[in-house]
């Protein structure tokens, strides 16, 4: 006969209850079920949020309407940026000096939904005199367990690309475009990116890179715009506004590493985009 579930622990190994729970984490479950039933048809109709706009927002009011609250899905806690709702705005952020001070500004309590299903935090990476940046996806699942930017199967791929490239991994800066992997490595929404881009755009104006690479859609969507797609703008250079900074900064959008394993169109566009960086690299006769 088969247990009540309120038995259900007793019939369970401690390894099999945490292998239930590790794949309830796996698939982004952040809400348990009541034992009592609830009656739906008793509760009044949810409305859906605002669109997010997909107009660029001014930078010194991007993230207030990102992360201090209110109402609309769109909005994010109030405390994102680990410090109380009344002591962080745009402005801070904007105006943070140095990558230290940034990321101090931008500790995530367990408030922002991120920060609360993610393991660990990616942080950018600055090389002095570094030729340029790269910018990364949204943190995997190997890059979620040691907190380093392209770690396992797709920082292998990385340094196959650079040394090809004659570039070595340890003189570049790189930065990832959301610093939390979004549950069960899922795609992460408008808001999510929309909250992450100021972060993103004063990590980059701090850095001072000459140019960037932008590695995956998601960086491409949030420092070019939402329609951006790396198939149809990759193999050209588009420049980017960079609050803080006087110029544009070029931008070479790249497929992600691992993307390499889909096809042989997928790897000779690679090299194809590769030979776009070293062109760039090259000193001008």
């Amino acid at each position: 006969m088969t247990p009540p579930v309120s038995d259900v622990s007793a019939v369970l190994s401690r390894a099999d209850l945490l292998a239930a729970l590790q794949l309830q984490y796996d698939w982004g479950v952040d809400e348990a079920l009541c034992e009592m039933p609830v009656d739906r048809l008793s509760e009044a109709t949810p409305q859906l949020p605002p669109r997010v706009g997909t107009e660029r927002q001014d930078f010194a009011q991007h993230l207030p309407a990102a992360l201090s609250g209110g109402d609309g899905a769109r909005r994010m806690p109030a405390k994102a940026a680990g410090v109380s709702a009344s002591g962080l705005s745009g402005r801070a952020v904007e105006e943070a000096p140095d990558l230290p001070t940034l990321m101090r500004l931008t500790e995530a309590p367990g408030d922002l939904f991120l920060a609360r299903t993610a393991t660990h935090r990616l942080e950018p990476v600055f090389v002095e005199g570094a030729p340029f940046m790269l910018i990364g996806e949204a943190p995997d699942a190997d890059e979620d367990r040691s907190g380093t930017l392209f770690a396992g199967e797709g920082g292998a791929l990385l340094e196959k690309m650079l040394r090809s490239a004659g570039l070595e991994r340890g003189g570049i800066s790189m930065a990832p475009a959301l610093p939390w992997r979004p549950p069960g490595g899922r795609t992460p929404s408008d808001a999510e990116m929309q909250a992450c881009l100021p972060l993103l755009l004063r990590t980059i104006a701090l850095c001072r890179p000459g140019f960037l690479v932008t590695m995956g859609v998601t960086p491409l969507k949030m420092l070019v715009g939402p329609d951006a797609a790396v198939g149809r703008m990759r193999g050209r250079w588009t420049d980017v506004s960079v609050p803080g900074l006087a110029t544009p900064v070029p931008l070479l959008p790249m497929r992600h590493p691992l993307q390499l394993r889909a096809s042989a169109a997928a790897r000779r566009n690679a090299w194809q985009d590769l030979l776009i960086l070293m062109e760039k690299l090259s000193p001008e006769e």
